[in-house]
């Protein structure tokens, strides 16, 4: 198959909504012809596997910034605001922001479903003299819409980012992971669920970088490393916890606290410097005990030490 038209699979995919039964019927189609074109071997094929696996990763990555950026501007422009009148990333920034910020949060949402649930059995006063009610449950409707467009998009770059693993085009990837700066910060006011996903995709990458780095010390750049680690350590800190269930189990995250320490270590030790010190002051300001890389800063501190 041509790459133009195996790459119009893909991109379809993130036009056809999750819940039609032909988005099914489009995503097996394009893990057939991976697999078809994997099994043949012919340098071509894999060439065109990789190359519009890498063209799908930089579309999808580009449409989840675009999705999350403008949930961000529909939250400001219908005043989604905390219960205290402060948005919540300035919040945030504040001392003991992360746990203000969440326990506002939690307060505001409960508001809301009282105020729409008074609003549905006709127990707020109507406006305009008995005209259109609060437009509470439209302004609901648009931002419900727009985090499931986000979630699926997630859902999609982690099924690419496997792929791209599967066959043999992580590297390109690693590399706009590692650039994705626009995306990172994006991601830190996204939903749990979207959230999850990125999170996910960024552990597999991790774990990328270290079986790179048991296998030849120098594949990636140091570039590479510290972006991703630079750009992607924060989110970890601070993600949400509004799942019912884990985002990573335990030993997954030992796993990728593993690959952390292991990728850190392999950096210079300015590198080192910049990228732990930035995590120490993520993770002492977050809510969260994961990731701890107690044991890289120890054992840069300990280095350090031996340079004075």
């Amino acid at each position: 198959m041509p790459l133009c038209e195996y790459g119009q699979i893909l991109a379809l995919l993130n036009e056809i909504p999750a819940t039609s039964r032909k988005y099914q019927f489009a995503m097996a189609m394009a893990d057939r012809i991976l697999d078809d074109n994997s099994r043949n071997g012919h340098v071509k094929l894999l060439h065109i596997n990789r190359t519009a696996l890498a063209s799908a990763f930089a579309r999808t990555s580009t449409l989840l910034y675009c999705s999350l950026n403008l949930t961000q501007q529909q939250a400001d422009r219908d005043g989604m605001m905390t219960s205290s009148g402060w948005p919540e990333r300035i919040l945030r920034s504040l001392p003991m922001g992360n746990y203000i910020a969440s326990s506002v949060k939690g307060i505001s949402a409960v508001i809301r479903y009282v105020g729409n649930a008074c609003t549905a059995s006709g127990g707020l006063t109507q406006l305009n003299g008995g005209g259109r009610q609060s437009s509470s449950h439209d302004i609901d409707g648009v931002a419900d819409h727009l985090e499931l467009a986000a979630e699926k998009l997630a859902q999609e770059l982690l099924w690419i980012t496997g792929r791209m693993r599967d066959y043999g085009a992580v590297e390109e990837a690693l590399e706009q992971w590692s650039f994705s700066s626009a995306l990172a910060s994006a991601s830190l006011e996204a939903s749990p669920r979207v959230q999850g996903f990125i999170i996910k995709i960024s552990a597999l990458l991790f774990g990328e970088l270290m079986r790179d780095h048991h296998q030849t010390e120098a594949a990636y750049s140091r570039e590479v490393k510290v972006g991703i680690l630079m750009l992607w350590l924060p989110l970890c800190c601070h993600a949400s916890n509004g799942l019912s269930y884990p985002i990573l189990t335990g030993l997954e995250k030992v796993e990728v606290e593993r690959a952390m320490d292991q990728v850190i270590s392999s950096l210079p030790q300015p590198d080192q410097e910049l990228v732990l010190t930035t995590w120490f002051h993520d993770f002492t300001t977050s809510a969260s005990d994961w990731p701890n890389l107690q044991v890289s800063y120890d054992r840069w501190c300990h280095c350090t030490r031996k340079l004075v």
